[in-house]
């Protein structure tokens, strides 16, 4: 007797968890199988400092990634423009009317919001304090400009009746976290920082670039440099707004490419991402409050015993 296929879902407009994914979730909660991702050690550890899990989770949303900006902001002002004055960086947070990748950034950012919202969502139904192991990945559907954000994870509870407001979120896998919270710092979610920028190669960019020398080439420097900048500020100020006091990075990338939109004109574009965990501490004590013995003792064994 083959199995009865399940019903179509219903048409879902957007909002909240798709209808697959609560579905997903009741065959979670009335099977009474915990799914997890974590190792046997994680897991172990995770139970040594009171959680256990209660099931996998996820969020995912594919996020089309179009215009991108208006560009360096030189075009139809000539090679003689460029010469004399040169070329700046200009950055998805800059105030240059004439270009920036603000839009790009934008969309980058509500793709990752979205699938981490939906993440906490499913730990929230299940009723998780927390979602650990956190992977998060992005990858191109098709050739259309059309994205996935993946956020992937397992959901844990601690074992006293105390909850949480909210789940938190974390990269850390349960070994670190179980080391983390031994030593009074608890995770407060995950924060990440994007920037973009785009760079005219004007004429010292041009001449520095194809020299037969070994030599810095300026104009690229400093579009990495004010990049990774932005990023690095952005993630710094969304790890605050969690509560977080300090941070734990899990990653930082660049990635580069260049556009010729004109004869002549060639544009240099940078795009950077930090990604990490926020965290507080939960105790101003000089040693967090732990069970664990740091010696320990050998009353009421004898030497034969302990061979």
């Amino acid at each position: 007797m083959g199995l009865v296929p399940e019903p179509a879902p219903p048409a879902w407009d957007g909002r909240g968890l798709p209808p697959v994914a609560a579905r997903r979730l009741e065959r979670a909660r009335t099977s009474g199988v915990a799914s997890s991702l974590l190792s046997a050690p994680a897991a172990a550890a995770l139970g040594a400092v009171g959680f256990a899990p209660v099931g996998e989770v996820m969020g995912a949303v594919v996020q089309h990634l179009g215009w991108r900006g208006y560009g360096c902001g030189y075009s139809g002002f000539g090679s003689q423009f460029q010469f004399a004055f040169g070329a700046s960086t200009v950055t998805s947070g800059g105030r240059n009317r004439w270009a920036g990748l603000g839009p790009y950034v934008k969309a980058l950012y509500h793709g990752w919001d979205t699938a981490l919202w939906r993440l906490l969502a499913e730990a929230t139904a299940l009723g998780a304090d927390g979602v650990v192991g956190v992977r998060l990945t992005r990858s191109r559907v098709d050739d259309g400009g059309n994205h996935e954000f993946l956020a992937l994870g397992t959901a844990i509870r601690g074992h006293g009746p105390v909850r949480a407001d909210r789940p938190f979120a974390t990269h850390l896998p349960g070994t670190d976290l179980a080391k983390q919270l031994t030593a009074g710092w608890v995770p407060t979610g995950i924060a990440f920082g994007i920037s973009a920028a785009v760079r005219h190669d004007d004429y010292r960019t041009s001449v520095q670039a194809g020299s037969w020398n070994n030599t810095e080439v300026s104009g690229y420097t400093d579009l990495v440099a004010a990049v990774r900048h932005e990023a690095r500020a952005h993630f710094t100020d969304r790890a605050s707004r969690l509560g977080g006091e300090s941070a734990v990075l899990d990653r930082m990338r660049l990635r580069v490419w260049e556009h010729e939109p004109a004869e002549s004109h060639r544009d240099h574009y940078a795009e950077a991402t930090v990604f990490g965990t926020a965290v507080t501490a939960f105790h101003r004590g000089a040693t967090a409050p732990t069970t664990s013995l740091s010696i320990l003792p050998l009353r009421g064994t004898s030497v034969k015993e302990n061979r």
